[in-house]
């Protein structure tokens, strides 16, 4: 494919993927969460999260599916291009086999086509995390999500873009380099897991007083990851996984909570909270560019 040809697919890709975003985005972002908010005032941890918590977090995770989509998409061009110009295969893969076993089989392609894409996701996600809390311009993207002094539902959404399009640059870029689904069975995986992730981490995120000790090492919890963005350095580099502890168990950074173990969150009188979603957006690339010319 020629450069222009490559670049007018890019642009009417995106131009088409930010159309069918609305309205489906702003529906899914406030409806969602409408159980989890109801849920945080009859089972609290703290003092119940006010609907100006909720506001802010909503508003900017829409700008930052916005603005964090174009590079998703260039991932996905520059794989499938690369891909070509070096001659690789990639493997062929397919549900419908564990679709056609006898019994089992539509659960488990519909497992398979949640857990296969999330693990792969989880794997990139757990380093990525790792290194946003060790190297100080990528800190200075992700620290945002941290700044979240009453951690709520909506606390999953708080990303900076430049964060979000860098986390998932990557495993887009490498599931494109080495695996070939079939387009109709790549969308019903991409959705499901995507479903499954979104509800997962809004659960988790949540300020719900819950404590299911039998699930910390399966899936992540709220109690698990309130520890993650516990305020107390105690807590700091624990907890990174973002569906899976299987890989914080793995790589020696998992912190099992204990009975009633609920801390503060935040980041103190360091850092408060940005006051704007715009603030939310473009101080942290000042503050990066920062520390990427004075380390």
């Amino acid at each position: 494919m020629h450069h222009r040809e490559l670049v007018m697919t890019y642009l009417h890709v995106l131009m088409a993927s930010w159309r069918d975003m609305y309205p489906s985005v702003y529906v899914f972002s406030v409806g969602s969460l409408i159980p989890f908010v109801i849920a945080e005032r009859l089972w609290p941890i703290d003092t119940p999260p006010r609907f100006r918590d909720y506001g802010f977090n909503v508003v900017l995770s829409l700008s930052t599916a916005y603005l964090s989509l174009p590079l998703g998409i260039l991932a996905a061009l520059w794989s499938e291009q690369l891909r070509h110009a070096v001659g690789w295969n990639p493997i062929s893969i397919t549900f419908d086999d564990l679709g056609a076993l006898a019994g089992v089989g539509p659960a488990l392609e519909l497992v398979a086509m949640i857990f296969v894409p999330l693990f792969i996701h989880d794997l990139w996600f757990y380093w990525s995390h790792r290194l946003e809390h060790r190297w100080g311009p990528l800190w200075a993207l992700h620290r945002i999500h941290h700044s979240d002094e009453c951690m709520n539902a909506s606390t999953w959404a708080r990303d900076h873009f430049l964060q979000a399009a860098w986390r998932s640059f990557f495993s887009i870029f490498t599931l494109g380099m080495i695996v070939d689904l079939d387009l109709t069975q790549a969308g019903k995986a991409a959705l499901y897991s995507n479903l499954f992730l979104t509800a997962l981490s809004m659960f988790y995120h949540s300020a719900i007083r819950v404590r299911i000790p039998w699930l910390d090492a399966i899936v992540v919890t709220p109690q698990v990851h309130r520890i993650h963005h516990g305020a107390d350095p105690a807590y700091h580099n624990k907890n990174f996984a973002d569906a899976l502890p299987l890989f914080d168990i793995v790589f020696g950074t998992y912190h099992r909570p204990r009975r009633g173990e609920f801390p503060a969150t935040g980041l103190g009188e360091g850092f408060p909270a940005p006051r704007s979603p715009w603030s939310a957006q473009w101080s942290p690339i000042a503050a990066a560019t920062r520390k990427l010319w004075r380390p």
